[in-house]
This record gives structure tokens, sequence and C-alpha cells, in this order.
């Protein structure tokens, strides 16, 4: 197999720590100013593909060959890891359309992010 799991690795922990950077000013901007519901949910929403799309052109520029498979790798780590976040903070998760719909976008932003990368 020609995957490279620690380059694949590496780019998920920077698609979180991008994601959580995005997350951590929408919650001052939010805290230390008015900004309504709906600006910080679509704030969220965009730093989530934000640092999918960012973690996977990392990784398909390093990849040499198959970067599509290794930016999936990437997408299903980061999803995996959103997940894990969820069900610490939350106790649980819900399975309803958002969840879905974050996940597709996890996905699909992956996807731009590897054919911007190569």
């Amino acid at each position: 197999m020609d995957i490279n799991f620690k380059c694949v690795a590496k780019c998920a922990v920077f698609s979180v720590i991008v994601t959580f950077v995005m997350i951590m000013i929408l919650s001052c901007l939010s805290y230390f100013t008015q900004i309504s519901e709906n600006v910080i949910t679509t704030g969220v929403y965009i730093s989530i593909v934000a640092g999918v799309v960012l973690g996977t052109f990392a990784v398909s520029k390093a990849a040499a060959k198959k970067a599509l498979i290794h930016a999936m790798i990437v997408c299903a780590l980061f999803a995996a890891c959103i997940v894990l976040i969820s069900v610490l903070l939350n106790g649980s998760i819900s399975f309803n359309t958002r969840f879905f719909i974050v996940i597709a976008g996890i996905f699909a932003s992956g996807f731009l992010g590897c054919i911007i990368g190569k």
C-alpha cells in the first residue's frame, strides 16, 4: 500500500486545530459582540469546511500517489474526531439531519481540497 499514514495523521490533526482555532475566534466574537446565533452557526460550518479543505490540500500535496484516498482518510479521521469530541462534551450524539449534512460536507470539502491540491 502506498498510503503515508504519518502524513495523513498530521494533516488530520492540522485540520482539527485549524477548525478549533476558527471556532474559538467565533466564540470570542460571540462573547464580546452581539452577533446573532445564525451567524455563529454559519461560521462554524465555514470553519469546518476551511479546516478540512486545508488539511486535505496539504495531504494531497504531500501524497505522491493516491491523493484522493489520502484525502478521504483525513476526512474520516476528522469526522471521527468531531464525533468523539461531541460525545465527550454532550454525553451522546444525535443522529439527525444536521449530523449527516456535516458529515457529507466534510467529505465534499475534502474532495474539493484534494482537487485544489493536485
